[in-house]
């Protein structure tokens, strides 16, 4: 196993190892209305990114990335999806995007 393998891949997610996408599995996360999907091709993954309430068929992506289908570029991909998260982050905070709906009423961000 590579160095890569044993790095911590993403600092907010669960990211199944190698194996996973080597056997043309994708994986997709959600997380509030930030979403992504890691689809393996046959020589790479690629992560797309969106936000919102619907699944990645009836969305628009916000980016993408693809990466060699290795064990550094799963972890270039994770990576990526933690900048973007981090980004989504602040963009939730400033209002430009909208969170989920919640039961607290001064969750003004809330859809």
């Amino acid at each position: 196993m590579s160095d890569n393998a044993n790095k911590r891949r993403s600092g907010y997610f669960y990211i199944p190892d190698l194996s996973w996408f080597t056997e043309g599995n994708p994986y997709i996360v959600s997380e509030n209305t930030y979403n992504f999907i890691l689809k393996p091709g046959d020589e790479d993954i690629t992560a797309t990114v969106w936000y919102g309430m619907k699944c990645f068929a009836l969305s628009e992506p916000v980016c993408d990335r693809s990466a060699p289908k290795d064990d550094a570029g799963l972890t270039e991909l994770a990576e990526f999806v933690d900048h973007e998260y981090e980004m989504y982050n602040e963009k939730l905070k400033s209002g430009e995007v909208k969170g989920r709906r919640t039961y607290k009423t001064s969750d003004k961000n809330a859809g």
